[in-house]
């Protein structure tokens, strides 16, 4: 995003069979008044076995989260230092055209009169529509692993969606010193096809391009984008399928450090062959939208240690052991059949009006010492006081914790990490429901990965 792409020089890769990637939900009959109110997710995705989940936005709630995303408000960037952001967009970024809801994150695109633009680009025209830009410079800056979202793009002459990543430091080297990973792009005379691109400096710029087509339209419906990024190789994927089968090898020095990420649905530019703002298909009084599902980023893992026992419940609750400070364990947890993420089971924490708090866990040992994570797949709907994947190394000892959203389908979560050094670990889902409505987790699949 960051230069011009010519597109001579994005070739195409394979051609792809037709494959949604959708997975419809299936109700579970057993659990129909539990599951009153829980959003429906659009797309599932797992990323194989060995990944776990290093860091995610799943666009929960009714605000962009600020720990996660930077907003820009103007078509200056002040990381880069650069006006209309090296492409000659049309756009003028803004707060009002960044938004969640329904469990998405929106970004808005419409036409505008009011010629904005801001103070340190007076020598360029004013901008055309107004848009939305973000970014997580400063706040979450990763290196290598397996980056995804769920993402629908809008149909439209000029329209310009990107899901891309930039080297942390480019304010001190610049681009494309930096590095940069263009997971998506998308063009309007390639309706069909998903362009990914990579950006470097070695002795002059350099610039390396892929592409496929899906052989469906990829605008106005949600579909999967993905770069799997090691210290030797990246692997683009549409829906699953491999769109760089000629993995991209590299061991320059832009693609060896932290970058982070960034969305943004441009307008024009110089991808475009700089089109007159008349040109967009754009019309006043019209917003079109780029929404995503959830943004997640998944590191390498092992499991270790000694297998952990039950760990998908498939044996009723053994191995595993609940507590409970008022004694309402038992109406709290359950073994739940149909409908799981693996086999026919799982665990259950609800509610149907009765509070409660639970904490269902269980004792890893003959650990060796490390850093670990503990992952698990879960289901959440209706109110909780508190609701955490959590694991300490002892049982009077703090826990770590990962506080679960809401999530409509199964979601892989991650504890943080934790130091393990005597040997053990304790592990499992604590929650707290007030009881005021049909609160439930469902919760399987839990591993420990050593880091």
């Amino acid at each position: 995003m960051t230069r011009k792409h010519d597109l001579s020089k994005i070739f195409p890769i394979c051609l792809l069979a037709f494959l949604p990637g959708c997975a419809v939900e299936i109700a579970e009959p057993t659990e129909e008044d539990l599951v009153v109110g829980e959003a429906i997710s659009e797309l599932e995705y797992s990323p194989g076995a060995g990944w776990n989940l290093a860091w995610s936005d799943e666009f929960n709630g009714t605000s962009l989260n600020s720990a996660n995303w930077n907003v820009l408000t103007s078509n200056w960037d002040p990381v880069t230092n650069n006006c209309n952001f090296g492409t000659g967009e049309l756009e003028f970024p803004r707060a009002q055209n960044v938004s969640v809801s329904g469990g998405k994150l929106i970004l808005s695109a419409q036409r505008t009169g009011d010629n904005p633009r801001h103070a340190n680009c007076s020598g360029f025209a004013p901008r055309s529509f107004y848009s939305g830009r973000i970014h997580t410079k400063g706040k979450v800056e990763r290196r290598y692993g397996k980056i995804i979202a769920s993402i629908k793009i809008p149909s439209g002459y000029g329209m310009w969606p990107a899901f891309w990543t930039l080297g942390a430091n480019i304010s001190s080297v610049g681009w494309p010193a930096s590095g940069e990973i263009d997971i998506l792009e998308w063009h309007s005379n390639s309706p069909t096809w998903m362009q990914s691109a990579a950006h470097w400096f070695n002795g002059t710029d350099r610039h390396w391009g892929t592409g496929a087509s899906g052989g469906y339209n990829l605008a106005d419906s949600f579909h999967l984008y993905e770069v799997e990024w090691t210290s030797s190789n990246m692997t683009f994927r549409l829906d699953g399928n491999i769109v760089a089968n000629n993995v991209y090898t590299h061991n320059e020095s832009e693609f060896q450090q932290p970058h982070y990420i960034l969305l943004n649905l441009a307008i024009g530019g110089n991808w475009y062959g700089d089109p007159s703002p008349a040109s967009i298909d754009l019309p006043s009084g019209v917003t079109k939208t780029m929404e995503v599902e959830w943004v997640r980023w998944y590191e390498r893992g092992t499991t270790s240690g000694p297998t952990l026992v039950n760990p998908s419940f498939e044996s009723g609750l053994t191995g595993w052991t609940t507590w409970s400070p008022n004694g309402t364990a038992h109406a709290a947890v359950s073994e739940t059949y149909n409908g799981a993420h693996a086999g026919a089971y799982h665990l259950t924490h609800w509610t149907n009006g009765t509070p409660f708090e639970a904490w269902t866990y269980q004792v890893a040992s003959g650990l060796s010492s490390g850093n670990y994570r503990v992952r698990a797949w879960v289901r959440k709907g209706g109110p909780f006081n508190f609701a955490y994947l959590q694991a300490k190394t002892c049982g009077s000892c703090t826990p770590v914790t990962t506080s679960l959203g809401t999530y409509g389908g199964w979601t892989q979560v991650e504890t943080p990490i934790i130091n393990v050094t005597g040997g053990t670990l304790e592990l499992g889902f604590h929650s707290n429901s007030p009881g005021n409505g049909a609160s439930f987790i469902h919760m399987d699949s839990v591993q420990i990965i050593k880091l």
